[in-house]
C-alpha cells in the first residue's frame, strides 16, 4: 500500500471539505422535505414576539459546516507553515470554499433564513474579484488579500454557524411590524456582505495601481 505522502495532507483535506460541504447542502435541503425527521424542529424559542424554530436538518447541517470550516483552516495553516503548496491546492482550495459557503448561503435564503440578496452579493463580488484575479495575474501581478476580506470571511463564517443553531427559520408569514427582526438576527450577514464589498472594492483599486505602475516602468 503506498504511503500517503505529508505535503498531500492539505489536499486530502480540500477533498474531505468538498465532500462535506456536498453534504451540509443536502441537509439544509432537507428541511424542505416536509413529514420527514429532517423538517422536525430540534427546538423553539420566542424572539421578540416571533416564534423561531431550529430543525434537525439545520443542526445537522450546522455540525459539517463547523468541521468542514475547521479543515479549511487547518489546510491552510499546514500549507502555509510547511510549505505544501500544490497546484491542485491553488485550483480546487477556493473552489472547496465557495461551494462550502456559497452553497449554504442560496439554500438559506430559499429557506427564508435570510435575505435574498445576501448570497447574491456574496456570489457576484467573488466573480468580480476572480475576474479581477486572473486579470492581474495574466499581467504578472498578485495581490495580497486585504483585511477586509478576511475579516468578512471570519464574521461570514460566524453568522452562518449562528443562523443555523440559533436562528433557524423566520416565518414567511409574519407581519411587516416584525420585518426588523429579521434583519436585526441577520446582522452579522449584513456586516459580512459590507465587508465584502469594502474589500472587493480595495482589491481592485490595489490592482489598478500595481497594472499603472507595471505599465510606467514598461
Amino acid at each position: 500500500m503506498q504511503k500517503i505522502s505529508k505535503k498531500s495532507i492539505p489536499n486530502i483535506l480540500t477533498i474531505i471539505r468538498i465532500i462535506f460541504a456536498i453534504l451540509a447542502i443536502l441537509f439544509a435541503c432537507l428541511y424542505g422535505v416536509k413529514d420527514s425527521i429532517f423538517y422536525r424542529s430540534l427546538y423553539k424559542y420566542s424572539l421578540l414576539g416571533i416564534e423561531l424554530n431550529i430543525p434537525i436538518a439545520y443542526v445537522i447541517t450546522g455540525c459539517i459546516f463547523a468541521i468542514a470550516s475547521a479543515t479549511d483552516w487547518l489546510d491552510g495553516y499546514l500549507a502555509r507553515k510547511y510549505n505544501w503548496i500544490s497546484d491542485f491546492g491553488k485550483l480546487w482550495d477556493p473552489i472547496a470554499d465557495k461551494i462550502l459557503v456559497d452553497g449554504i448561503l442560496i439554500v438559506l435564503a430559499i429557506n427564508h433564513s435570510i435575505p435574498a440578496f445576501i448570497p447574491i452579493v456574496m456570489i457576484c463580488r467573488d466573480i468580480i474579484v476572480d475576474a479581477m484575479r486572473m486579470y492581474a495575474s495574466s499581467k504578472g501581478i498578485v495581490v495580497a488579500a486585504n483585511i477586509w476580506g478576511k475579516l468578512k470571511t471570519i464574521i461570514q463564517m460566524i453568522a452562518i454557524i449562528t443562523t443555523l443553531f440559533a436562528f433557524g427559520i423566520f416565518p414567511s408569514d409574519i407581519e411587516s411590524k416584525y420585518l426588523y427582526v429579521f434583519y436585526v438576527i441577520n446582522s452579522l450577514h449584513l456586516i459580512a456582505c459590507v465587508f465584502s464589498i469594502t474589500s472587493g472594492i480595495i482589491y481592485g483599486l490595489n490592482i489598478n495601481k500595481e497594472v499603472k505602475e507595471t505599465n510606467a516602468k514598461k
